[in-house]
């Protein structure tokens, strides 16, 4: 039986919502619309009517959540200006940063999975979200080129290697089904590209009660 009618955008939610669940299950070749309009009480081209195509449906979801997580991540963070010198942030702020990062994949395996699944899949060229993968590692590699600047002797190289550090750890976590810390193997791991970071880690008043 179809859903009662909703608001658009609350019936656009949940459809994002529904699709986020079944890619991070089944993987995007495994989602099918007709799978996707039975989960949210809607036909085919009812569902269709708020995306266009599975491929736009895809990009919306990327999209969402890269929007809603930055504005997340950002909010938690204690912000802190460098005072002088090359560097824009401070060490404590530069931690802060990446450790946020972490942080928000513990609390949502889910859209980690998910999230997981597409990044591999999407190696592919002929994937739908190939280009959206492609232009967001160059947008995080730029801001994390930014962060470390001051810090490290080549900023931009240490950036690729902590994009590394924290997509491969993530991917080893959920194969591992979540079975160690996740965090306390980042901070072990962010000192052997950050030497300096394990005494801010064991000194600054915004970690040491972590």
């Amino acid at each position: 039986m179809r859903q009662p009618r909703m608001d658009p955008e609350v019936r656009r939610q949940q459809i994002l919502e529904a699709a986020t669940r079944l890619i991070g299950l089944h993987g995007y070749n495994g989602l099918t619309i007709q799978d996707l309009a039975q989960r949210c009480g809607l036909t085919n081209g009812g569902l269709l009517y708020y995306f266009g195509s599975k491929e736009q449906l895809l990009v919306a979801i990327l999209e969402e959540r890269d929007r809603s997580e930055a504005a997340i991540i950002h909010a938690d963070l204690e912000i802190e200006r460098a005072a002088s010198g090359k560097a824009n942030y401070t060490r404590s702020t530069v931690l802060q940063t990446f450790r946020a990062i972490v942080t928000r994949s513990v609390t949502q395996p889910e859209l980690l999975r998910f999230h997981s699944v597409l990044r591999s899949e999407a190696l592919n060229r002929e994937h739908p979200a190939y280009a959206f993968f492609l232009r967001r590692e160059v947008m995080v590699l730029g801001e994390f080129t930014k962060v470390l600047a001051g810090h490290v002797d080549v900023p931009a190289r240490a950036a690729r290697q902590i994009l590394a550090l924290i997509g491969g750890l993530e991917q080893q976590w959920l194969r591992a089904d979540m079975s160690f810390d996740l965090m306390v193997e980042f901070d072990e791991a962010i000192t052997l590209i950050l030497p300096w970071a394990k005494t801010v880690l064991q000194t600054d008043k915004a970690f040491v009660t972590n």
